[in-house]
Order: C-alpha cells, then structure tokens, then sequence
C-alpha cells in the first residue's frame, strides 16, 4: 500500500484579524492563497490514491476537496492529523520555536505540542488508518510540521549548512527547513512497515 503525506504551504499571508482570534485559532481557519490553490488543482495528477484523509484545517480540506472531486471521493476528516500546536507564544516567535525543537524533541510552550508529542500522534492515527485501509492507496492531506514529526521515527535525522533537521532515507533528502510550495512526500508499506520513502 502506498500513502502520500501532503502539505500545501501557501496560505493566506495577508490578513489582518479585528477581532481578538487566538493563535491556534488563526492558523486553522487560515485559507489557502490564489497560488495555493492553483497547487492545489495541480497535485491531483500527481496522486494515485482511493482514499482520502484531511486534517480539520480549511487550507488543508481546501486541498483536498480538489483531488475528492477529481476522484469522486468522500473526504475523511481526522483532528489527529491536524498541526503540531504552538501553544502560548508570548512575546516569542514561531521561528525560535521551530529552531529550539529541532535541537530538542520534547521542547515545547506551555499548551503547546513537542516534535515527539506530534510525532506519537501521527503514528497511532496513521496506524489506525494503515490497518482500515488494507492494500489500499491513501492520500493524506495535512502539515508540513505534522509530517516532518511523523517521519522523525522512521528516517535518518541530521542537519544542514544552516544547522536545521533534515531528514533522510537511503542518502536522500525528504525534508528540510527549505520552503517548498507543496511538500508530497510518498511512503510505500508492507504488512504496515516501510519499504520506500520518496517526494514527489
């Protein structure tokens, strides 16, 4: 079976909230740009999956919706697939947040998520799913920081030049801290244990 983990990055920047919206709150209600959604009709050919999974971020079943009218599927919605939560931010940034977990798995603000918190999520809920979906192809469409937490048990882990995590499978690079459009990222399984793991 194979699963494809999907990310559409380009949201909506500039939006200014004249109501007191929490941060949280911000990011899942957040839609996708013009461009997001021009990748979005995009990436449907570039997937072979009959069934589909979104996390409830609207930028995340905005790029879903595309590839379930294009296949004819019914959406499945998961909060278990949702992003990795950022938690009271204070006067810090997301920036420095993202920096310290890459050095510190457990690092976290307070109500927020780590990477290993994240990471055990996405496992139990991508476990549940592999199990519900025997020899089926499943397109999954979450967060980037969701994804990178998930794979952080299962590919080589190092960094780059600018000393941020990459990750690793067989020598190649699956992901890094570089800003992609749209990270595919396509994992192939059997008896749910990875055999391959490639971007597409």
């Amino acid at each position: 079976m194979t699963i494809y983990l999907v990310s559409n990055n380009l949201v909506l920047e500039d939006i200014k909230y004249e109501t007191d919206e929490a941060v949280e709150e911000k990011r899942i209600t957040r839609p996708l740009s013009i461009d997001g959604e021009k990748e979005a009709v995009k990436l449907v050919k570039k997937i072979d999956a009959n069934v589909i999974y979104s996390s409830n971020y609207a930028s995340a079943l905005a790029t879903a919706k595309y590839y379930a009218s294009y296949k004819k599927l019914d959406i499945n919605i998961n909060s278990f697939l949702n992003d990795s939560k950022i938690g009271k931010l204070g006067n810090r940034n997301i920036k420095m947040l993202r920096f310290m977990q890459e050095r510190d798995f457990d690092f976290k603000f307070n109500s927020g998520e780590s990477i290993n918190e994240t990471q055990q999520r996405m496992d139990l809920v991508l476990n549940r799913i592999i199990k519900g979906n025997i020899n089926k192809n499943i397109v999954i469409f979450t967060h980037k920081r969701a994804i990178l937490s998930y794979l952080t048990k299962y590919l080589d882990k190092g960094y780059n030049l600018d000393d941020r995590l990459l990750l690793t499978y067989k020598d190649k690079v699956i992901l890094d801290d570089i800003e992609k459009e749209v990270d595919i990222i396509k994992i192939e399984y059997n008896k749910g244990k990875i055999l391959n793991v490639d971007i597409i």
